[in-house]
Parts: structure tokens; C-alpha cells; sequence
């Protein structure tokens, strides 16, 4: 290990990571979330904050963002004060218009990784310290979603394009009838649906968890149909690049955002607010809040944690019953 003083953020960044990689119980979201978050505090503190090549996820601007961020000067994480991190922090919510909640991840990210600098004995103080984390009540990150109109517009403007438009709406079928994140959704496998129960099985969160999602008929008919016209038929993840390998996380937020884009929806939805959107419908056809948690995968989809184990049999019954999709 390099001397403290010696020691750069961008090696800090690696290590960090590769810690979390090996020794930590972080889904591999959260790992890549935490590397971005950090990333662009590096790239601030370089002067180098160009919002508009930052926040893209254009694949082929990937590898201009890779070269740019190997060219920043190195920066010695002991000169790293709380004052530069709050300045990161003003920087994000007045300039990049980021949410308390967005905030409140990149504090702990920075939280998390000067945490282990402090372990490793890099630096004697942690400027974390002295920032606080925003208050975020969990209900904002449900308030944007699409409407009926908005879904009709979406599914409409698929059916209409000329290619890729299987593939497009098992995508986004799977985000708005599934509740699936991005990163459960590249990480499909064929093997996974199970087309004679209308399931497809997930691995989510810390250590892959496992759980079985019920889907309507006509979803499981879109995933057939896609299956039907793909590219690669012998793909053994679900949804592929041009090579047949598996599709990479910023190609689908791509696809994803696009989509939104070119039908005229707020631009900034995300992929995470189709999942929102399979909440709030659930929500509004009165289904019980342990079922949606048991959907979703997810422990905290309200104010309340709710960790009460509901039967797949049951959940299913549920959805059959109130038809929150209004699909039929």
C-alpha cells in the first residue's frame, strides 16, 4: 500500500471497489451505482464536470468517458476536505438538478468510501463527518410514473416501429407488468421463463435472491413473440447485443430512455420509474402492500418494512382477481 500521501483518489476508487467485489454483501447494482457516484465526485474535484457527456449512456460514448476519466490528474485523497464534498453536493442539486434522493445515495457512496480509507488507515480524519445526510421520505421516489395515456402512447409508438419492435416491447413489458430492474432484466436467461405457469424466475438484490414473478398472458405472449424474431435464437441471456452476448446495463437504460424520448414522455423518467409505475398500478387496484413487496422483491416499496413471507400460489390468485394491469 502506497503511502498516505501518495496515495490517489482514482487508486482509492479501485480498491474500494474491488473491496466491495469481493468482501461486501452489495448487490452488483449498488457496487455500479457507488462507482458512478464516486467517479463523478472525482471528476468534479478534476474540473471536468460536463454534465452533458457525464450523464449519458450512449454506448458509444462509453469509451470516450473511459479515455477523458484516464487523463484525469491525479488527486491525493488527504486533500480531500468536507468542504470540497459539500460543495460536490451544491454542485449536484443546483447544477445537475439532482433529487434528495439521488443526493442522498452519492452521500453514501462518499460515506461508504471514505469508511474504508479510514480502515486502511489512508487518511486520520474522515471529512464525512462533518456532512449530513438529505432526509428523503421514501414515498418521493414513487411520484413520478405514467399514467394509462402515457402507457397506451409507449406501446403504441413500439407496435408502430419497424425494427426491433419485439424486442422493445418485451422490454418494456417486463419493466411496466414485472416490476423487473434494469439489472434483473439484462440479467435474464430463456431458461428462466416459465411459459406453462406464466413466471419468470428473478435473482435480485444481496447474495441473488431468488423469486418467481407471475405475468400476464399477454406479457408472456410478447416474450414469445420476441423469442420468435430475435436475432440470436441460441442466446442463452434473454436480451442480447449485435454479437449474441448478454445486453449490457447502459444499452438498455438506452433503449429505455429513447423510447421515452421519442414519444414525447418527461424525459427524465428512467427505467426505474416503469417499476414505479407496476407499484403505483398494484397500489391503486387495492392489492395489499405485503403483495406488492413479495412482487417487487423489494423490503421497503412503502414508509413501512414490511418482511411478512406471502405464498406465490396466493400473490398469483391476487393479481388474477383484480387485473391491476387492465389488460383484457
Amino acid at each position: 500500500m502506497p503511502k498516505p500521501n501518495q496515495y490517489t483518489f482514482s487508486q482509492g476508487l479501485a480498491d474500494f471497489i474491488a473491496e466491495l467485489r469481493l468482501g461486501s454483501d452489495k448487490s452488483p447494482s449498488t457496487i455500479e451505482n457507488y462507482y458512478r457516484d464516486l467517479l463523478l465526485f472525482y471528476r468534479y474535484l478534476a474540473g471536468n464536470d460536463e454534465a452533458a457527456l457525464l450523464t449519458s449512456r450512449k454506448p458509444e460514448l462509453i469509451a470516450a468517458q473511459q479515455e477523458l476519466d484516464a487523463a484525469l490528474p491525479p488527486i491525493a485523497v488527504t486533500d480531500i476536505t468536507h468542504r470540497d464534498i459539500k460543495a460536490f453536493l451544491l454542485h449536484c442539486q443546483d447544477v445537475r438538478q439532482n433529487s434528495k434522493f439521488a443526493l442522498a445515495r452519492k452521500v453514501s457512496a462518499l460515506k461508504a468510501f471514505f469508511a474504508f480509507l479510514m480502515q486502511e488507515e489512508i487518511i486520520a480524519v474522515d471529512p464525512m463527518e462533518k456532512v449530513a445526510r438529505p432526509k428523503v421520505n421514501p414515498r418521493d421516489t414513487l411520484r413520478k410514473h405514467l399514467n394509462r395515456d402515457d402507457i397506451d402512447a409507449l406501446f403504441s409508438h413500439i407496435q408502430d416501429q419497424e425494427q426491433m419492435s419485439h424486442r422493445n416491447m418485451a422490454i418494456i413489458s417486463l419493466l411496466l407488468y414485472g416490476g423487473l430492474r434494469i439489472s434483473e432484466l439484462i440479467n435474464l436467461k430463456v431458461t428462466d421463463i416459465r411459459f406453462g405457469e406464466n413466471y419468470i424466475q428473478v435473482l435480485h438484490g444481496k447474495g441473488n435472491k431468488q423469486r418467481l414473478v407471475p405475468l400476464p398472458d399477454k406479457v408472456m405472449a410478447c416474450l414469445r413473440s420476441y423469442l420468435q424474431h430475435r436475432s440470436h435464437p441460441d442466446a442463452v441471456y434473454l436480451f442480447t447485443n449485435r454479437q449474441g452476448g448478454k445486453l449490457s446495463r447502459s444499452s438498455a437504460y438506452y433503449i429505455v430512455k429513447q423510447l421515452i424520448r421519442e414519444v414525447g414522455l418527461d424525459s427524465a423518467l428512467s427505467p426505474h420509474n416503469l417499476r414505479h409505475t407496476c407499484a403505483t398500478l398494484l397500489l391503486e387496484a387495492g392489492i395489499d402492500l405485503r403483495y406488492i413487496q413479495e412482487f417487487l422483491g423489494h423490503a421497503d416499496i412503502s414508509t413501512t418494512q414490511i418482511y411478512t413471507h406471502v405464498s406465490r400460489a396466493k400473490l398469483r390468485e391476487v393479481l388474477e382477481e383484480s387485473d391491476p394491469f387492465d389488460l383484457d
